[in-house]
């Protein structure tokens, strides 16, 4: 989903975007604070961590590219 005619994010006006929206981002949450832990959620290195909020960021940008870029206002690789 692109961006409402009046460029509003559909993360505040649509319920299931936002709902799916917030899962992601509390899965980034999940794999940056268990980083080094040895847990089923460790990615071990920081740089798995980064590629797997490569793949959040880009399921983020496909629900709502304005919302998207409000949290990565550079993309995902600066």
């Amino acid at each position: 989903m692109k961006e409402r005619k009046d460029g509003t994010s559909p993360y505040y006006t649509n319920k299931a975007i936002k709902i799916r929206i917030d899962q992601l981002l509390k899965e980034n949450a999940i794999i940056w604070s268990n980083i080094g832990t040895n847990s089923k959620a460790d990615c071990k290195t920081r740089k798995e961590g980064e590629k797997a909020w490569h793949v959040l960021a880009s399921k983020i940008k496909e629900l709502d590219e304005v919302f998207y870029n409000m949290v990565c206002p550079y993309g995902i690789d600066s």
